[in-house]
């Protein structure tokens, strides 16, 4: 179980998140969607913490739950003083929601074959190639997967 002062963060968070952007629900969604991941991983550190690791994952882990908050103090400083002024934080936060959304379209708005009339019925430009699943390209794509997570641990947790 999360302790309270995380739960009380994290509502803290959704609040000011969602005053920071005028309480327009898209770019509430996107901007909650962009920083739920950064909440699970702290989420996930605490957890750790609660099972009684040893002592130096402990230190390692407490120290990068001390960096976290730091983090999440400034972001939260960011985010009010986007709520409280249309300034350069208002344009920040405005701006990383519409990134996410334009991430989100460009993922989603995937490009498939076109019926040509011209075209017979199975025509090899309507097949959709098959993901290559074969062991080599999936480990290619899992280490890829895990390059940029400890690229994005190493910048959250500096």
């Amino acid at each position: 179980m999360l302790p309270p002062y995380f739960t009380s963060l994290y509502r803290l968070f959704l609040r000011t998140s969602s005053a920071s952007v005028l309480h327009q629900s898209s770019a509430v969604r996107n901007i909650r969607s962009l920083w739920r991941p950064v909440f699970t991983d702290a989420a996930r550190v605490i957890n750790k913490l609660q099972t009684n690791p040893s002592d130096l994952e402990k230190n390692s882990l407490q120290n990068r739950l001390k960096d976290w908050e730091t983090q999440m103090d400034r972001t939260l400083s960011l985010l009010y003083a986007s709520a409280n002024s249309r300034g350069l934080p208002h344009q920040l936060t405005r701006n990383l929601s519409q990134l996410y959304h334009s991430e989100y379209e460009r993922m989603s708005n995937r490009k498939y074959p076109v019926w040509n009339a011209q075209l017979p019925p199975r025509s090899h430009e309507y097949h959709i190639p098959a993901p290559d699943t074969t062991p080599k390209a999936l480990n290619k794509e899992e280490k890829a997967r895990q390059v940029q997570y400890l690229e994005d641990q190493r910048y959250w947790f500096k």
